[in-house]
């Protein structure tokens, strides 16, 4: 990644964003329109609906939770800190502390990363703003902490111009439109400043956002903090010090994209606060749900009027006390934890971000208790090198990983990133099976992305093709051939369908070049610990729940076990020499000992579908597109199957019971009371529901 942009292109595009009309909505309004009255940035004097009023701020009351954080805020050298201790306390000294710190800042040019641009330049333009009125903040130490900082801010704004999905580009730009933000207006150089980071994210960077909906384009750990974080906080920022209703904006006219990566956030985080593993996997406080994400959630679920984001902030609070706030971001818990008053509703159980061409992530659970079942499917274009390449990959989730994405990451690129150490397939000879690499993380505007799908850099590798949510069960499929070679397939389908509580079907449809045959095929699947194999099932336990994974079409011997580089074992089974080629494979799930007997399932399939028996339902998952997924429930004494019950079903039974029947779908059917035999008792049960009784 190139993340000090130096480049003749970067630059260019700095001289030229000034003169020429913007391209894209004006989500960011011009400078005439901001507000001159301070503070302006997340706070207003005034009661308005699109700020916290420091009215609002200064009514919290003054209970045990308030002055456990304000001495939080007190312990931080941190200038927004102090300035919001003065807000809050009328403290002179902590405003002089802030105003020294601001003052004592010196840019280095060689010591200066995107960490401390976004870090400093939200800081400083917070406490700028917030100490605007303050009259030990005079016009002169005003116009040298503007001095000082200048070249930080312009450093900022230089690192924007490049790909629009990294983080080091968000993470500059987030911290330059705040300072932009604070000081607009103040001097021509500021006033450049807002207008080229207002046209740099209302024609670049937001579009790109809403291009995505929902679908992060980078692993949970790194989007969460440095993507989402900068774009949240650009609109928190811009809709307060503009007094107006930019989240509705976004809502009406550009796809709801704000809520809809706030609740992919909140989707995304399993029952021990980590994330879903897309991609590479951080460790520590990036890699989870820690103190750096609970306060710009609850200013989303403030600011989004969220019921979900109430109900995951209570959950988190729940789980972790203050103590998921720390340091400088228990200023969020002052403005806005404290003014979330919407009531709290459990998130729908399933969710899909993106959703097209761009690809997928469907996450669905079981409930929002800890020890739910979480299943999660992903398939997406490649949007830059932190991405594995995994398309059609899945993790399932139950106290504990047990369907499991590479745990380790230590360096970009690194073994975590083959398709081998996925929940996917290989396909081809063992030489040349994994999906093909892809590179390309330096475009500058949404366009020149897409044009880099199917042409230069060949980004294109997957397309989410269809979701359900049916209470007793979800389903989701997305087409992932893009991301082989064309000579190796042509069509390369996942149906991903989760039967609640504890059951998942894996449904692929695979279709040779024309005039070729599929190579072999390898179904891969990583565990947690090195399986039991029992047949041609593999079972393994993360300790406390179970998975048990059967073939179920084609026959299939036992299959391959090995153990990956990145600390967990591999299932593979293999399959070959068809044009066409429909695989099911079922995943139990449970807690403690491993059931004795596989589920009973039946599966048949035709060219147009493959129909499967299970769990008290018939399912018919289309082989050919769209690739929908639909389903019937079994009705109990529904012999025949013609999806009534009368007495014709009690005529089919009376056949079954002398030995008359040989249709293999009635005789299981026959056994009414599901006592694994067909018998007299089936017969009084029939009778039973005929009467009504």
């Amino acid at each position: 990644m190139r993340c000090n942009v130096k480049s003749a292109l970067g630059l260019i595009w700095l001289v030229m964003s000034v003169p020429f009309p913007l391209l894209g909505a004006e989500l960011i309004p011009s400078l005439e329109q901001i507000k001159q009255d301070r503070p302006r940035v997340f706070l207003r004097p005034a009661d308005t609906p699109y700020a916290i009023s420091l009215e609002q701020l200064k009514a919290i009351p003054k209970d045990d939770e308030f002055n456990e954080m304000l001495d939080e805020l007190k312990k931080q050298k941190h200038a927004a800190c102090q300035a919001l201790v003065w807000l809050l306390t009328g403290d002179k000294a902590a405003a002089d502390t802030a105003i020294a710190i601001m003052q004592r800042y010196r840019y280095s040019e060689g010591g200066t990363d995107t960490f401390d641009i976004y870090a400093n330049l939200f800081e400083f333009g917070l406490a700028y703003d917030w100490l605007y009125n303050y009259e030990g903040f005079t016009s002169t130490k005003k116009t040298n902490v503007r001095y000082y900082v200048k070249p930080l801010a312009e450093r900022g704004l230089n690192n924007t111009y490049d790909h629009i999905f990294h983080n080091y580009i968000w993470m500059s730009a987030g911290g330059t439109v705040i300072w932009a933000l604070a000081t607009a207006g103040e001097d021509s150089q500021t006033s450049t400043l807002f207008e080229q980071i207002r046209q740099r994210f209302n024609n670049g960077l937001f579009p790109a956002m809403e291009y995505l909906d929902g679908l992060p384009s980078e692993p949970l750990g790194y989007w969460s903090l440095y993507d989402f974080t900068p774009a949240a906080l650009a609109v928190l920022g811009a809709q307060s010090a503009f007094e107006t209703n930019l989240t509705t904006m976004i809502k009406m006219e550009q796809g709801d994209w704000l809520n809809r990566h706030y609740e992919n956030v909140i989707h995304s985080v399993l029952p021990n606060m980590r994330y879903i593993p897309w991609g590479d996997l951080q460790g520590g406080p990036n890699g989870g749900v820690t103190h750096e994400m609970a306060g710009v959630m609850d200013a989303m679920a403030w600011v989004l009027k969220s019921s979900c984001g109430v109900h995951f902030s209570r959950w988190l609070a729940d789980k972790r006390g203050l103590g998921r706030f720390w340091g400088e971001t228990s200023l969020f818990y002052m403005l806005y934890t404290r003014n979330l008053e919407i009531e709290p509703a459990e998130p729908p159980l399933s969710y899909l971000a993106g959703g097209g061409t761009q690809g997928g992530h469907f996450i669905a659970r079981s409930g929002w208790d800890d020890g739910a079942t979480v299943v999660a499917f992903g398939c997406q274009d490649h949007y830059g090198d932190h991405n594995h390449y995994d398309q059609g990959g899945f993790c399932i989730y139950r106290n504990g990983l047990l369907a499991v994405d590479p745990p380790v990451y230590n360096r970009i690129r690194g073994p975590q990133q083959p398709t081998n150490v996925h929940n996917t397939l290989l396909i081809g000879p063992v030489t040349d099976n994994k999906q093909r690499q892809c590179r390309g993380q330096w475009f500058l505007t949404l366009d020149e992305f897409k044009r880099n799908l199917t042409g230069g850099a060949n980004l294109e590798t997957g397309d989410f093709l269809f979701y359900r949510e049916e209470g007793e069960w979800t389903a989701a499929a997305g087409q992932f051939a893009q991301a082989y070679t064309p000579d190796k397939i042509e069509s390369c389908v996942r149906q991903i369908l989760f039967i609640r509580p504890a059951t998942v079907l894996v449904v692929d449809h695979l279709v040779a070049p024309a005039g070729k045959q599929l190579s072999e095929i390898q179904w891969l699947l990583k565990l947690p610990d090195y399986p039991e194999i029992v047949e041609n099932s593999a079972i393994a336990s993360n300790g406390t729940s179970w998975l048990r994974c059967t073939p179920v079409m084609p026959q299939a011997a036992s299959p391959a076990v090995s153990a990956t580089d990145v600390g967990t074992h591999r299932v593979s089974y293999t399959y070959s020499g068809e044009n066409r080629l429909s695989l099911i494979h079922l995943l139990e799930i449970g807690d403690g000992e491993v059931t004795d007997q596989v589920a009973d399932i039946s599966a048949n399939s035709t060219e147009e579908a493959v129909e499967v028996t299970l769990g008290g339902w018939t399912f018919f998952l289309e082989s050919q597109a769209p690739f929908e997924i639909n389903a019937q429930p079994r009705i109990p004494g529904d012999v025949n199957l013609d999806e009534r019950r009368d007495i014709f079903d009690l005529l089919s039974l009376l056949k079954v019971l002398g030995g008359r029947e040989t249709d293999p779908d009635h005789l299981k059917q026959s056994d009414i009371n599901e006592d694994g035999k067909t018998d007299i008792f089936d017969l009084l049960a029939l009778l039973k529901l005929l009467s009504g009784n």
